[in-house]
């Protein structure tokens, strides 16, 4: 007899739904929660980049963001967002949740510096964008580096 698949009376799999219940320990406990992944995201809310020469557009999918409770950091190779998305109906009683709700946090690695100086934001239809642009240093200047001689002091 199989220990994942228990047959029944008849040596089939049977229809008594035994073997629904052993699909998890065929498969392995941690399965299906990797599928969930692929739904949800675990890091935050979802993100697409876009590149146009030496600037990125992030956009992000925040349902219900309030503006007054979003903070937006761009600083070396790094976007990082926080807030609060609040997806709720006055006089209504939520019954299932698949939108994310509450805090959140996400912060992303870039494809290069930016410059923290020209960064625009926008909000529309759920949907946050930010402007980045690439920062661009000058050539390395060789700078001479004076002593200070203490014994004449």
């Amino acid at each position: 007899m199989n220990k994942f698949f228990p047959m029944n009376n008849g040596g089939g799999m049977g229809g008594n739904g035994n073997w629904k219940k052993s699909l998890p320990n065929f498969l392995g406990e941690d399965f299906f929660s990797d599928f969930q992944n692929l739904i949800f995201d675990n890091n935050g809310p979802k993100l697409n980049i876009y590149e146009n020469g030496n600037e990125l557009l992030c956009i992000f999918a925040l349902p219900g963001l309030k503006l007054e409770e979003v903070d937006i950091y761009a600083y070396e190779k790094t976007l990082e967002v926080r807030g609060t998305l609040h997806v709720d109906y006055n006089g209504f009683r939520l019954i299932q949740e698949e939108i994310t709700q509450g805090q959140f946090k996400r912060t992303v690695e870039l494809p290069y510096p930016v410059r923290d100086d020209k960064v625009d934001a926008s909000y529309q239809r759920g949907v946050l964008i930010i402007h980045l642009h690439r920062l661009i240093r000058s050539t390395p200047v060789k700078k001479k580096v004076n002593i200070q001689n203490l014994d004449d002091e």
